[in-house]
Formats: structure tokens, sequence, C-alpha cells
């Protein structure tokens, strides 16, 4: 089954409000909060410093965490402002800053994805007027403009396809910029510039999608 975009957007609606209740839930009780797991299927761990325990339904996540998924396994991770991310098997992110003020007009959130395939929903850091938003991977780094998007490795060291909004991959070599709805690009080795825009066809689209499925 092929999954769009409008598909996705009109999910993340159904399950905000939900989601986001949890999220706020667990900063009023543990100061320092930025995000909780809010779906999980297998197994995965968050490091903390020295220490490691297990990914759990509900759990609070810090700044500088470090999330990894084991085989078959995905997690879903939701910040303070909605946004979503979901992680494929044998992942590993780790949680670089997240500012984030309903008021202010200023917001941050950087991430580093070490490895694995992700789908990245923008939540209310997309209305903000000034806002840091990116994604930084081994071969590339994601300007996020308020968006959904998904990326990880097909065929390629990089594969990343836009399904909403806006985006820009960047390299040493180059920049590319997607803002058409099912638009692509790929890195085909590290050092190399990403490849000028190009619609992904249905096959290739289903393949991205079921890495992030639950």
């Amino acid at each position: 089954m092929i999954i769009s975009s409008r598909w996705l957007f009109t999910l993340g609606l159904i399950v905000f409000a939900l989601l986001i209740g949890l999220v706020s839930t667990a900063q009023a009780g543990d100061e320092g909060v930025i995000a909780a797991v809010t779906r999980l299927k297998q197994q995965g761990t968050v490091e903390r410093g020295t220490d490691s325990q297990p990914l759990a339904v509900g759990m609070s996540l810090h700044l500088n965490d470090t999330l990894r998924t084991q085989a078959d396994a995905r997690a879903e991770i939701t910040f303070a402002d909605g946004t979503v991310l979901t992680l494929g098997a044998n992942a590993q992110v780790v949680l670089d800053r997240f500012i984030y003020d309903p008021g202010a007009t200023d917001a941050v959130l950087a991430l580093s994805v070490v490895q694995g395939a992700f789908l990245f929903v923008t939540g209310k850091l997309s209305e903000v007027p000034h806002k840091d938003v990116s994604v930084t991977m081994p071969v590339a780094t994601i300007g996020v403009r308020g968006t959904t998007f998904w990326g990880g490795a097909l065929d390629n060291p990089l594969d990343v396809l836009l399904l909403d909004g806006k985006i820009e991959v960047i390299t040493p070599s180059g920049a590319v910029q997607l803002d058409q709805e099912g638009q692509g690009t790929i890195v085909k080795a590290p050092g190399l510039a990403p490849t000028p825009p190009s619609f992904w066809p249905p096959a290739k689209k289903k393949r991205a999608f079921a890495t992030v499925a639950f």
C-alpha cells in the first residue's frame, strides 16, 4: 500500500492531542524534559551519561539523550511542540538541542541521526517566525523549513524524500532544495553533492515507508 503525505498529515492531526498531552504531563513533572516516547515496537534503549535503560512508552527524554532501536524495532518520539520523530530498525539518534516556548519568536531543534531510517513531522515549531531546525547525518545535514520528510539508506548512503513543506539537503560539495511533494534526492557517496531533485516512483516510496511503519 502506498502511503500519501496527505494521509500521514491527517493521521498526525488525529493523534496529536493525545501525544502532546503525554509530553506535557512529563514536562510538568520532570525538569529538563523535551520529549517523550509515544509509541514503541520491539526493543530499544536510551543512554543518558553513563546510564542506559530500555525505552518504554511514556518515558521522558532529555537533551543529549542517545536513542537506539534494535532489529525490527520502531520508536516514535514526540517533542514538546508536537514534532514527531519516528525511528526505524537499528537506528541511533542524539537529541542535541531543543528550545521552544509557545510565546517566543525563536526556536531551535537539532538532531543527529547516526544511523537508521526516520520520518520527521514538524509540530508547532513551524509556526515560530525565527526557527533553526536541522537533522545532521554522517554524509549530509538537512535544514528543515517546517515539513514532513523521510530519510535513510535505501540504495545509497543517504536517500531523502519530501512529503510536505520544504527542506534543504547540504553536503560539503553542494546543496539541493526540495519543495514539491514526492521529490527526493540521494547522496551517492560521502563527500559528494546531493543529486538534483527528482520524483520517486511508487515502488521506492513504498520501500521507504516500510522502514518506519509500525
